[in-house]
């Protein structure tokens, strides 16, 4: 039977990269059953008995205010999983303790992995670890999860620990049987207790006073799992005053009081009351520029380019042709599968680096100081801090950024936030900026992709400023974020973390872009009689097109090859690539928009509508069909006009 460890712990103390460490690759990522709270569930690969491991989300109390802490504590409570390894950072241990003493009141078997201890000894401070586990009479196994140090100790601590919890409930059973008079709920027999304190899982000290019916030991060690209630305000205040008196006795410090670390050092400058935002837009350009870089990401997308449209096309032409293939095969297969997914596929490279350096900046703490030092920003344009986070989502994904906003506690800045999300430049629009700069902006494309997201942070700015001095007026909420310290990425859960990213992009290539590149070559190859057609304009796509095209005119991409471009990009954004690739023939793109219109192109599909899936969030999110239509006429109204204005306004101006 397998031993299912939940792991709890405070945001930043290392549990993801515990999680990592123990799992691997052999982890499943969903939802909680009934919410969209992300849940990982994996096997640890080091025994053989096997050990599960579910990873619960990251909360600082479990206080029933966020769905967070709602969703950690009735996991323990309901599920009862047989081990909750309770992570705690060494380095910020007073903060940690309170989530442990909750924990603690939850009865269930605990072991508390303290992590970050090379970190603790690196500066020089000690803990006793001995102390600790006797005053919170629990296990305390002290860990590195980047280094990995510990990691065993901890497993066989868990599978010692729950050996012994088993052999305690068949004393409680043969406590409880019919031939015994009734004894003591939570009973363990001498020679167990004895096992476990020489392992040094118990400890004698004085029993803690803990009021009984609430989920916890009391003072007779009787087990009582019932609902964990919320502490009163005395309650809460009592167990602060414990977590520090407790973090006093065990932990000694090395430097002088207000002696200043190196993290602080390193945050005195990038988070500058002047120069924090200048040097924050340094960075991402920096980020872009090497991205996009012809030596770098540019010279690897051009080798992939030339294997997918020159080496691979070629071989399959003249296999298909050997095999006296129909031309209607060839067509689908070389002009329209391989045309559409291996254009895709080409920038797979740079999807890659962004998805890297942006992951580094967020596991080194620095994404963190960015949500500080854009707080007061947002607070100007009416927006609240605790946006910044939904919307550093949207960079990935514009889905999980709009459920993301359930964290925000007013529904004011919720929908707000729902609203200027999509305009966050998703992964899914990368390839279209990288598609049309290699071809119109060779020489610039790092630049001009940055001012793509530079853009799309603007609009979402200007937009916020509007609503909230018109329609959606309100007090802004105030933010409250953590600021870990600075740290250097663990390699291992950094690779996992960019692979999840390029492996969610790799299904959709294989899955959506792929049926939607067969879906765009029938469509374009094909009259409304179902006949092959010589001439694309000729096409169901070309006639329907044909009547959107004048829409688009004034933006300077009047075609209907760009207009049925923009009509699949509503199924996924990346399909835009892939149609475009289609329906123009090879260097007919550059006889058709000039380097303005292909702008004024980015522009738009940058702050369209997007996704079918993201409007579904948006609706979901938004819980009203007025709000969603009206955010979904917004965006495209907002898209439309700035390609207007980019456009004839670059003509004005002298540009082509």
């Amino acid at each position: 039977m397998s031993i299912r460890i939940a792991l709890a712990g405070n945001p930043n103390s290392g549990k993801t990269t515990l999680f990592n460490r123990l799992t691997g690759t052999r982890q499943t990522t969903g939802n909680w059953p009934g919410v969209t709270v992300e849940k990982k569930t994996g096997t640890v690969r080091k025994t053989h008995g096997g050990l599960t491991v579910i990873d619960l989300p990251g909360i600082y109390s479990l206080s029933p205010y966020s769905l967070e802490e709602i969703i950690a504590r009735n996991y323990i409570v309901d599920e009862s999983p047989d081990v909750v390894v309770n992570i705690i950072d060494a380095t910020n241990l007073e903060r940690n303790l309170y989530l442990s003493l909750q924990l603690k009141k939850l009865g269930r078997p605990m072991i508390i992995a303290l992590n970050m201890m090379d970190e603790l000894l690196g500066h020089g401070d000690h803990l006793d670890v001995d102390r600790l586990a006797e005053l919170l009479r629990v296990p305390v196994i002290p860990i590195s999860a980047k280094k990995g140090q510990g990691i065993d100790e901890l497993i066989r601590s868990v599978q010692h620990l729950v050996h012994c919890h088993q052999l305690q409930d068949r004393d409680r059973q043969w406590q409880h049987g019919p031939h015994r008079r009734r004894g003591r709920h939570g009973f363990i027999s001498p020679k167990t207790f004895d096992a476990g304190r020489q392992a040094g899982f118990y400890h004698a000290a004085a029993p803690v006073q803990i009021t009984a019916g609430s989920g916890v030991l009391d003072t007779d060690n009787q087990t009582v799992l019932h609902k964990f209630t919320p502490e009163t305000e005395a309650e809460t205040e009592s167990m602060y005053t414990r977590a520090a008196w407790i973090h006093d006795q065990v932990l000694r410090h090395s430097h002088q009081p207000g002696a200043l670390s190196r993290s602080d050092k390193i945050a005195r400058v990038l988070t500058h009351r002047i120069w924090a935002f200048p040097i924050f837009l340094l960075v991402m350009l920096i980020v872009f520029q090497i991205t996009f870089h012809e030596a770098i990401g540019g010279r690897i997308t051009e080798w992939l380019d030339l294997f997918f449209s020159d080496k691979l096309a070629g071989w399959l032409s003249s296999w298909l042709q050997a095999a006296a293939a129909p031309p209607w095969i060839k067509s689908l297969l070389v002009d329209g599968i391989l045309a559409g997914v291996g254009r895709s596929l080409t920038f797979l490279p740079q999807i890659t680096l962004l998805f890297l350096f942006l992951s580094i900046m967020e596991d080194t703490g620095y994404m963190a100081r960015a949500a500080f030092i854009t707080d007061k920003l947002f607070q100007k344009f009416g927006l609240s801090g605790r946006s910044f986070i939904p919307m550093l989502m949207g960079f990935g994904c514009t889905v999980p950024a709009v459920m993301a906003t359930r964290t925000l506690e007013s529904e004011r800045d919720r929908r707000l936030t729902i609203l200027i999300t999509p305009f966050m430049s998703c992964g899914a629009r990368m390839p279209i900026y990288a598609f049309l700069s290699a071809i119109f902006f060779a020489s610039n494309r790092g630049l001009v992709t940055f001012s793509m997201y530079l853009l799309g942070i603007l609009i979402a700015i200007a937009t916020a400023f509007l609503f909230s001095h018109t329609v959606m007026r309100g007090e802004d909420a105030p933010f409250v974020i953590e600021l870990p310290p600075y740290r250097l990425p663990d390699s291992k859960s950094l690779l996992l973390h960019v692979w999840d990213k390029v492996k969610d992009f790799l299904i959709r290539a294989g899955t959506i872009i792929f049926a939607m590149t067969i879906v765009v070559w029938f469509f374009q190859s094909f009259s409304f009689s179902l006949q092959r057609v010589a001439d694309s304009a000729d096409s169901m796509f070309g006639r329907f097109g044909s009547l959107l095209a004048p829409v688009f005119r004034p933006l300077g991409f009047g075609s209907w090859q760009a207009a049925v471009a923009l009509l699949t990009g509503l199924v996924a954004k990346e399909s835009v690539v892939a149609t475009l690739e289609i329906v123009f023939q090879p260097g007919q793109l550059q006889t058709i928009m000039t380097p303005l219109a292909a702008y004024a192109f980015m522009t738009f599909t940058l702050l369209y509508m997007p996704c079918i899936a993201a409007f579904s969030a948006i609706r979901r999110e938004m819980n009203s069909w007025k709000w969603t239509t009206t955010a979904v006429v917004y965006q495209t109204g907002i898209a439309w006009l700035m390609a207007f204005l980019i456009f004839q306004g670059g003509r004005l101006l002298g540009f082509s």
